[in-house]
């Protein structure tokens, strides 16, 4: 049963900075370069405090988390972040164009806070985490004292009520509105109506939550929950650490979008490229295809089978068609679960353990991209996957299985930087 109320967040003061100049995307999808492209785009954009720089002298008193919490206290000091006046929820819709096709689509979710659950417990995750950023995380929201990015999660709304409030709002003018240079429009309303956040509330309170992206936020904050409680036995249920900061999307969007995540290895001693080559052709019929384009246009045809890519260097490029098999679980029936234990497990070695090392798989979701790595050298192989469906993702997750880590990627991201979620012990969180 999941348990959604407004908050009273913090937020850029839209006349100290300009919005567009401050957001970024969240910070598992940005690279170095990314940084320091949104470093030099305005002194007070949320990547310093997301994914701020490490530098070679960085120690316990002065490193990335202690700049962010600095960063984060003299922005509001200053009045660049300002706290809300009053509690609301944020009706918040993406306007995009989808990689798969070139149309214009948009998605709307709502920005609130949503009580924090153990796993199996009305929430339920699809995907393994790995042990770096769940660590990198904790450290973050214990400098910082908030969310400073949403856990994005999927909601069932069969007589879609949410839908016909979230309507409602749109029809106003928007609070924020923010174009990006991916060209991505986003709009933002605010909902302070105690009317409308009851009726919102009602409207979520029967359905289970399904992490689409955030898993390992989502953990970081049990764990911050888990230890303020500790710290702050006397603190009631409405304390703002029982609960995270959360954009709910319905399940039946129709433009909700995953896109694949491929694999590229790396490092890998011993691999030889040749010997895989003709393992796949002699074990699993594999199909030799002439040049990029064919190959991405095969892996995109609709057939029964399981269908994956394989490059390998030297334009080596393969179609694998494996049967699909009757099952039980799951996890099981994905691309992406054939791929690790057909090839990656069994004649690569990368199991659990390796996967967890984070050293010899890296993930991408721009097929193009993964081809040059190959090409380039700089990958010894490349893993291309079709995308699940959100069908999918809900099957694993109700069955309470786990896909491999980076098995989805929706798209796109919600922006980091619209609203925080402060979670000091006297802040409360109280019902419309």
């Amino acid at each position: 049963m999941a348990v959604v109320r407004p908050f009273q967040g913090i937020v850029y003061d839209p006349q100290r900075v300009d919005p567009a100049r401050v957001v970024a995307p969240p910070y598992d999808v940005i690279t170095p370069n990314d940084r320091v492209h949104y470093y030099a785009r305005d002194p007070r954009n949320v990547v310093r405090l997301i994914a701020g720089e490490v530098t070679p002298t960085d120690d316990a008193a002065n490193n990335k988390y202690t700049r962010a919490a600095a960063f984060f206290g003299r922005w509001f000091d200053e009045g660049v972040l300002r706290r809300e006046p009053d509690p609301c929820v944020y009706v918040y819709r993406q306007h995009f164009e989808d990689p798969a096709d070139g149309r214009r689509r948009s998605r709307t979710g709502v920005l609130a806070v949503v009580r924090l659950e153990r796993f199996g417990e009305g929430v339920f995750p699809h995907e393994r985490t790995h042990a770096r950023p769940k660590a990198d995380q904790t450290s973050l929201t214990h400098a910082v004292d908030a969310n400073l990015s949403p856990v994005f999660s999927l909601f069932t709304d069969p007589d879609h009520r949410v839908r016909a409030l979230t309507r409602e709002v749109e029809q106003g003018v928007p609070w924020l509105g923010i174009t990006t240079e991916e060209r991505e429009r986003h709009e933002i309303w605010r909902v302070h109506d105690r009317a409308r956040l009851r009726a919102l509330a009602r409207a979520l309170e029967p359905s289970p939550l399904f992490i689409a992206d955030g898993h390992h936020r989502y953990e970081t904050a049990l764990r911050y929950r888990d230890r303020q409680r500790r710290e702050h036995p006397q603190a009631p249920p409405e304390a703002a650490f029982n609960f995270v900061l959360t954009l709910l999307v319905d399940a039946t969007d129709p433009d909700l979008r995953i896109l694949p995540t491929h694999r590229l290895l790396r490092d890998l001693s011993g691999f030889d490229p040749g010997r895989l080559l003709d393992w796949l052709a002699r074990v699993h019929a594999a199909v030799r295809v002439p040049d990029r384009q064919a190959f991405l246009k095969a892996l995109q045809e609709p057939v029964a089978a399981h269908r994956l890519g394989v490059a390998l260097p030297d334009g080596g490029l393969l179609i694998v068609d494996l049967p699909r098999q009757p099952q039980v679980d799951p996890v099981a029936a994905l691309d992406v679960s054939v791929l690790h234990r057909t090839i990656l497990e069994p004649e690569l070695g990368i199991h659990e353990g390796v996967l967890e090392s984070e050293r010899h798989l890296a993930y991408t979701r721009d097929p193009l991209l993964a081809l040059d790595e190959v090409e380039g050298g700089r990958a010894q192989a490349a893993f291309l996957l079709r995308a699940p469906e959100v069908a999918d993702v809900l099957a694993v997750a109700r069955a309470g299985s786990m896909m491999p880590q980076k098995s989805t990627y929706f798209y796109p991201k919600p922006l980091s930087g619209i609203v925080f979620n402060p979670l000091d012990p006297q802040t409360r969180i109280e019902a419309a």
